[in-house]
């Protein structure tokens, strides 16, 4: 009986370890409306939703400096659809985390939450990412979180800056992804609703899932 206990316990061993070393499939889709979706079954409880857009500090004209780093901290305020605070609220409910992101190439929204509500988060990712309001009274609310931001900046931070402002004076990659702390303010709702209007489209965009791509096709 210990023998055979033994055999079995080896088989279970064996057949885990091929499950953990067979790599996961990733899947590349385009939809029709230009969303580009990548997806990688993790098999893991928690699964992590992605949406990136090609509308990084980069992209900026020249008299919107901060206009990205604006962006970034409208994430979680009113869309046009829902309030923000339902939006986060809701978020939560389901066990959920929603950050937003900012390089010079992206600005990207990433929403963190158990495996069984990865549907309900493609909804929240939706609205807290490409569906921004843009209310004017919510500029002042953003603004003391942006200085904290810049409050926050390492020495490193600083130096990457200048080093991209030295590199590359004459095109947009020289942009900071931070606001200069006098200009923080400046951007009105305007100006972020043009920036989005063309860049935070489904076709500048790509989604990435660790969840199964069928899940995905819906969208």
């Amino acid at each position: 009986m210990l023998s055979r206990n033994i055999v079995a316990v080896r088989g279970a061993h064996k057949a885990a370890a091929s499950t953990t070393a067979s790599k996961p499939v990733e899947k590349v889709t385009k939809l029709g409306n230009g969303l580009t979706v990548a997806t990688v079954d993790s098999q893991k409880p928690l699964t992590q939703l992605v949406l990136a857009f090609r509308a990084g500090s980069r992209y900026e004209k020249a008299n919107q400096a901060g206009l990205t780093h604006t962006l970034r901290n409208f994430v979680g305020r009113d869309s046009k659809d829902h309030f923000g605070s339902a939006i986060v609220w809701s978020a939560s409910n389901y066990g959920g985390v929603v950050k937003s992101f900012t390089s010079r190439d992206l600005f990207g929204v990433s929403v963190t939450v158990p495996r069984d509500s990865s549907s309900y988060a493609l909804h929240v990712l939706a609205q807290a990412a490409a569906n921004p309001g843009f209310k004017p009274w919510e500029i002042e609310d953003v603004l003391p979180t942006m200085r904290a931001d810049n409050g926050y900046r390492t020495p490193y931070d600083l130096v990457v800056d200048q080093i991209h402002k030295a590199a590359y004076r004459n095109g947009g990659l020289g942009n900071s992804v931070y606001a200069p702390c006098s200009k923080i303010g400046a951007i009105c709702t305007n100006t972020l609703t043009e920036f989005a209007e063309k860049h935070i489209t489904t076709g500048n965009a790509v989604l990435f899932t660790t969840i199964p791509h069928s899940k995905t096709e819906a969208l």
